[in-house]
């Protein structure tokens, strides 16, 4: 019979570790025999692989996990506290960039890095699509614009505009009457004198999207992009999340199709991409002050 979930008996040294780490508590030892799956819990593996990771002999095997492709042996050295306040004192959102190409090797790395990101449950939900060619974003701007101008005419009629704040959350409200709705005014995202105020003309567009409703999919992007954007410093690009750019793709048949979104799926994070044309003179530092500490 198939098993999803082994334990090599002959090679397990028996040590509990696997059965320590395991969030599902789906590992046991029973008795001083063996240690083994429980068969009644496999189903709520989440696919950590935390008792892979553990394990001295390499004696689990989980279907879908591999040895070879799914882990590495853990490096010696790690930055510390300081040197991770340095790097991240450096980074900024960048919305300037040279007009130079992103190459695949450098997409590429930036994956990588993304590839060590937790993720809530498995599986994981969210497909990244990767544009690198400037035209086809450049073709996509003035579409975006026209979907915005149109929302800040909408937004304006008293019972349309009630209708659309309605359809939303009080966050999503707040963000478009606060933040969207001011700049549309002004004129911002109109892109009729050809300023680019959505995509900001990056080369490199990264979008993270998944089926509507699949499981933890809205944190993990927002956390793939979080590795992404802290990636692309490291390699010495600019990066910054755009929240214009998402919700105008998932409404616009057009623009779906352009970025070949899955029917289903929906964009939740988006980051433009380049290397920065200006450089900054002095980090810029944001203490918390909401922070209440219960001891």
């Amino acid at each position: 019979m198939y098993e999803s979930h082994l334990i090599d008996a002959t090679t397990c040294t028996k040590c509990e570790l696997c059965v320590k780490i395991c969030p599902a508590g789906i590992i046991e030892k029973t008795g001083n025999i063996n240690v083994s799956f429980r068969k009644d819990r496999t189903d709520i593996c989440i696919h950590c692989g935390h008792c892979m990771a553990m394990c001295e002999t390499k004696s689990i095997s989980i279907e879908g996990i591999s040895y070879e492709t799914n882990f590495r042996e853990l490096p010696v050295a790690s930055v510390d506290y300081r040197q991770l306040m340095e790097f991240l004192m450096t980074r900024r959102s960048v919305r300037i960039f040279q007009n130079k190409p992103v190459t695949r090797e450098v997409v590429d790395r930036i994956l990588d890095v993304i590839s060590t990101a937790p993720f809530g449950v498995s599986p994981d939900n969210v497909e990244i699509t990767v544009i690198t060619d400037k035209s086809l974003i450049e073709k996509a701007v003035p579409e975006m614009s026209k979907i915005y101008m149109q929302l800040g005419k909408i937004i304006k009629i008293p019972a349309l505009g009630w209708l659309i704040r309605r359809s939303m959350s009080q966050e999503t409200t707040n963000t478009l009457m606060n933040f969207i709705v001011p700049h549309i005014n002004k004129g911002h995202y109109s892109y009729s004198d050809g300023i680019d105020d959505i995509a900001r003309n990056a080369p490199a567009l990264f979008l993270f999207h998944a089926p509507k409703g699949a499981e933890e999919h809205t944190v993990d992007a927002h956390i793939y992009l979080t590795y992404a954007l802290l990636a692309a410093h490291s390699l010495g690009l600019g990066a910054t999340a755009i929240g214009l750019i998402g919700p105008a793709i998932n409404q616009s048949k057009s623009l779906r199709t352009k970025f070949r979104i899955p029917a289903g799926n929906e964009v939740v994070e988006t980051m433009i991409l380049g290397y920065p044309k200006l450089k900054f003179k002095r980090a810029i530092i944001r203490p918390r002050k909401k922070v209440a500490y219960i001891s």
